[in-house]
């Protein structure tokens, strides 16, 4: 399941649910950034505002409760339930050193693609391609998002 944090409160809301007993997940990923001294590398959640749940749909009100969660991520009423297949593939790629950016952007028109090598292999996806680089879209269904993953084509084939 997936709670919805206060911005730049992602790390809060986990560590709190973590001390609750609860067992959360906060997919993060590391990226150089420059202040006007200096260059440092630093730890960002993948998507923001978002803090993933295990648990029961009873439970995840209990969940809630933190002052840095603004409320539960719901569809048709429901709360939105991330797949265990779709949490499998976020943490592949937030395992690997591939670079990672989220989108909402709709690709009806793309291709459908199968990663056959590397930390990403056996995951299908969406072949796009911006300013000539080779990405490939993973739709996450309960989010409404798209997870953009940078990585040669060489690891890519097509589906049919």
């Amino acid at each position: 399941m997936v709670l919805y944090t206060k911005p730049r409160a992602e790390q809060k809301a986990f560590d709190a649910l973590t001390q609750n007993g609860f067992h959360a997940y906060l997919p993060c990923m590391t990226i150089l950034r420059q202040w006007s001294d200096r260059k440092k590398k630093v730890k960002v959640p993948i998507f923001r505002s978002y803090v993933f749940v295990y648990c029961t749909k009873r439970r995840i009100v209990e969940a809630a409760q933190d002052d840095a969660i603004v409320g539960i991520v719901r569809f048709d009423g429901n709360p939105a339930v991330v797949r265990e297949r779709e949490m499998e593939i976020i943490r592949q790629i937030e395992a690997g050193k591939n670079v990672v950016s989220v989108t909402n952007q709709n690709l009806k028109k793309s291709e459908k693609v199968l990663i056959h090598l590397g930390r990403l292999k056996g995951i299908e996806g969406i072949l796009t391609e911006f300013r000539g680089d080779k990405r490939v879209a993973v739709r996450i269904e309960a989010l409404g998002c798209n997870l953009m993953v940078e990585i040669a084509e060489k690891y890519i084939s097509r589906q049919n």
